[in-house]
């Protein structure tokens, strides 16, 4: 099971659909969804932050994309800002998008929207692999 799940998503339509497929997968236990990068970095500064689990990042979004977001995270809290994961989640086909998000040793799959639950239990077992 996914006890914390961080979506991270500029699309407020997206967030509903996802927000709805994660509570009807019964796969996970709490989520903190964040339209704004630098809204969930300030909300993994925060003295209370739980331990998060996995983060849904997209890649395209204004202000801060998905890369800064992972350069920000990573030299705020070091490589392991995400207790196990970070699942790129986006629209980019890009073969150059893929293979940076793949240089960041935190990303662990890359997945085209829209997100499915096939994609969570794909995920639940990546947790479970990295806890056996």
């Amino acid at each position: 099971m996914i006890d914390t799940l961080m979506l991270v998503d500029d699309n407020a339509l997206d967030q509903k659909l996802y927000a709805r497929i994660i509570a009807r997968s019964g796969l996970v236990g709490r989520v903190h969804s964040f339209v704004m990068a630098e809204d969930a970095l300030a909300f993994l500064a925060a003295p209370v932050c739980p331990t998060i689990d996995v983060i849904l990042l997209d890649i395209n979004m204004p202000r801060m994309n998905g890369f800064e977001f992972l350069d920000a995270a990573t030299a705020r809290f070091g490589a392991g800002f995400a207790r196990a994961a970070v699942i790129m989640l986006t629209t980019s086909m890009s073969e150059h998008d893929q293979q940076r998000a793949a240089g960041y040793e935190v990303v662990r799959d890359y997945i085209n929207k829209p997100l499915r639950p096939e994609h969570l239990e794909r995920i639940d077992a990546l947790l479970q692999d990295k806890a056996a």
